[in-house]
């Protein structure tokens, strides 16, 4: 008599293990996010605590923090900043957003209305899209990098409207040199409140640009200032610093401008280059012609320019203590310092 053979089975542990290792992932990563929220929060209440005592004004409607789970989100409604003897921002929605994995890198989103109310009681309006934003990244030691990207919005500063598409500012400090600030600047349209005086063929809307420099021994500088840019050339001049223009690209109406240039100041005095390039000269011309601004004088800039501009030349300018002059002919004197 055969005896049937028995089947072992096969182990199932295998088919069910990747489900189970993803549910232990889930639940680790579920459990840091909730942790990491419950902190931010507190930081957050702290950071309140702390701005207030030190007689900051801060309100708004609610706020709230999620985003699980690939990110953190802050929303603010009707948020209120004000910090002690400074100018006041109002908004109607603040979002920042932080990635669970870098906690040195914030993204910030306020859309619609934005109200500045200085200490003298001017109101400055800045309208921003949905698709706006400024993001600000950092590290132990100091700040890595400050961006800001505008999709369309419009400004009324000072009584004076302004609008812009595609506009994006970068700031960065040097690595090799932290008081350095490196910076560059573009926009695709920026709208002027009025063509400016004198030279109103240029028109009020300036096409594609872009500014690329660094500005020298600028922290030190703008900390001497006291944050106020009207002060910032007298800073630069007491810290020693300096401004170099590593790439201008003008597009204003008929107008195309190509400059760079670098000035060092010390000592109380500015000394360094500027050179200028103008591209499409005759349509620059022309509309100087038609609006009747094209003099001699005019006329032998323009041609000395346009000479100068061939084969990717430039026309240099330098500044000798302060005095602007083009070879030996002197133009006028940057402003002399007060200290």
């Amino acid at each position: 008599m055969v005896e049937p053979s028995t089947v072992q089975k096969k182990s199932r542990f295998w088919l069910f293990l990747p489900f189970v290792l993803l549910l232990i992932v889930v639940a680790a990563w579920t459990a840091y996010w909730l942790i990491a929220r419950s902190q931010l929060e507190k930081g957050i209440d702290e950071w309140i605590r702390t701005e207030q005592g030190k007689g900051a004004t801060i309100e708004y409607a609610s706020k709230s923090l999620s985003g699980y789970p690939f990110r953190f989100e802050l929303e603010v409604r009707d948020p209120v900043y004000q910090p002690r003897g400074q100018a006041r921002w109002e908004g109607e929605t603040l979002r920042l957003v932080m990635q669970p994995w870098n906690w040195q890198h914030i993204i910030a989103y306020s859309p619609g209305r934005n109200l500045i109310t200085e200490p003298s009681a001017l109101r400055h309006t800045i309208n921003l899209d949905p698709k706006s934003a400024m993001s600000v990244s950092w590290d132990k030691t100091s700040l890595n990098r400050i961006g800001l990207q505008l999709g369309n919005a419009t400004a009324l500063i000072r009584g004076e409207l302004y609008a812009t598409t595609g506009f994006s500012l970068n700031l960065a400090p040097r690595k090799t040199s932290p008081d350095d600030m490196m910076f560059a600047v573009q926009w695709d349209r920026l709208t002027l409140n009025a063509a400016p005086q004198e030279a109103e063929y240029l028109g009020d809307t300036l096409g594609p640009s872009r500014l690329i420099g660094e500005v020298r021994n600028f922290y030190p500088a703008w900390e001497r200032a006291g944050g106020d840019p009207e002060r910032l050339y007298e800073s630069l001049m007491e810290q020693e610093g300096g401004v170099e223009v590593a790439q201008l690209l003008l597009k204003w109406g008929p107008l195309d401008l190509g400059a760079k240039g670098d000035i060092s100041f010390k000592g109380g005095k500015a000394n360094g280059t500027v050179g200028l390039r103008i591209d499409n000269a005759d349509d620059l011309k022309a509309e100087m012609e038609a609006a009747s601004r094209f003099g001699q004088q005019e006329q032998a800039v323009i041609t000395m320019l346009e000479a100068s501009s061939k084969d990717g030349g430039f026309l240099t300018f330098t500044i000798k203590d302060n005095e602007l002059k083009m070879g030996p002919l002197s133009l006028g004197r940057l402003p002399e310092p007060r200290f």
